[in-house]
């Protein structure tokens, strides 16, 4: 049984190897070309950086002899093939929920109207289609961030702490992962009051609601791929669905895309849902485990 000193070291040191060198690419990224994400070095830098909190968990358990055992890298696909099917379907769901209120909070009186009228829902089909099967290769990325944050840091913290004390400290921590590129306007932009700490801090608490949906689908499928499967499904498909349904109203005058309040608002519904989702996934499995009980 391995004690709880044991188990501090290997997360302080799985912190150093997930935090360190993307926080030194981004600083490097920033020395070159300022706190700004319209260059295209910042997609590469974002994009590697995902990969550094999978190879932190690889890292760790070799230099720790820990072993790979409980990695949750297996496809169990039988029994839960319902689990990954919400993993890939919720986020869409999300995101043209998300769409349309930001359409009825933002856009002038009869904008809402217009988008509906105006969207050609062959191309958002075809769009989201795209999307869907470009993602399988961006599923990677999803992978390198989820194999470290559930696949390792939680299980962790789980064993220093009651679970949902665990799901609020690693979302914290993975809120706190993001930080350089928030700074440089990721997800929120730049043109807002408190900026980056308000930005920091409300991917934080992103990350907390986020995380227990996460959290519960891996812990339902034995595997990080379901959770893999959903990170990639809100990072490309979600982004891709409320980019075009809100280009369909954008005037030049308009440029809801950059607005913090749509960022806000659709952090805000990908968060409540996700957390309602991850809520009923755990409440499932607790009654599920006492009937076999």
């Amino acid at each position: 049984m391995t004690n709880k000193r044991t188990e501090i070291k290997r997360v302080i040191l799985y912190l150093i190897f997930a935090f360190v060198p993307p926080y030194v690419l981004a600083f490097i990224y920033v020395a070159n070309n300022g706190w700004k994400n319209d260059n295209p070095w910042f997609g590469i830098v974002t994009s590697v950086s995902m990969l550094f909190p999978a190879a932190a968990n690889i890292i760790t358990r070799l230099i720790t002899r820990e072993g790979f055992s409980g990695s949750l890298l297996r496809m169990k696909l039988k029994g839960n093939m319902r689990y990954f099917l919400i993993a890939l379907l919720l986020p869409v769901v999300c995101s043209v929920t998300a769409a349309v209120i930001i359409a009825a909070a933002l856009l002038p009186s009869g904008g809402l109207g217009d988008m509906v009228t105006k969207t050609d829902y062959g191309k958002l089909a075809a769009t989201v289609l795209y999307v869907m099967t470009m993602s399988i290769v961006f599923m990677l990325f999803g992978f390198g961030e989820e194999f470290g944050w559930r696949g390792y840091l939680t299980p962790k913290l789980e064993r220093l702490m009651p679970a949902p004390a665990a799901i609020i400290v690693s979302g914290i921590i993975w809120g706190l992962w993001h930080a350089p590129i928030i700074a440089c306007g990721h997800n929120f932009g730049r043109d807002y009051a408190g900026y980056p700490w308000i930005g920091i801090g409300l991917m934080c608490v992103s990350c907390v609601f986020i995380g227990c949906y996460l959290t519960a689908l891996t812990k339902r499928t034995g595997s990080v791929l379901s959770a893999s499967l959903a990170h990639m499904a809100i990072d490309t498909i979600s982004s891709a669905i409320v980019s075009f349904m809100l280009m369909v109203c954008a005037t030049e005058n308009t440029d809801i895309q950059s607005d913090f309040k749509s960022s806000i608002i659709f952090f805000g519904v990908v968060s409540t849902v996700s957390l309602a989702a991850g809520l009923v996934l755990i409440a499932a499995g607790r009654i599920k485990q006492k009937k076999t009980q």
